[in-house]
């Protein structure tokens, strides 16, 4: 689950399944169309996105899933579980 954190650090992004500059220029594209991004750069070789500005990770994850590619999360982004009272993650 993601939060709804707003990108307002540059973030990278692990991405899959980019093999030419096409991909480059399709990721880059995608990203760059989503509201408060100011900048994207794309790495091939290395397979990540650094994304610059003021976006919410779930709008760039989609932008990228519609694009045709995989994303992974950074993990200080995904959401954890409320824990109460020390219980399980169901809240009890």
């Amino acid at each position: 689950m993601l939060t709804e954190t707003m990108v307002t650090n540059p973030v990278e992004l692990s991405i899959g399944g980019m093999t030419c500059s096409g991909c480059v220029k399709a990721v880059t594209k995608a990203l760059s169309q989503v509201p408060g991004v100011t900048g994207v750069n794309v790495d091939l070789a290395n397979q990540r996105a650094r994304v610059e500005g003021n976006a919410k990770m779930p709008s760039l994850i989609v932008a990228i899933e519609q694009a045709g590619f995989e994303v992974k999360v950074p993990a200080h982004l995904e959401s954890k579980p409320v824990r109460k009272n020390g219980g399980c993650g169901c809240g009890c």
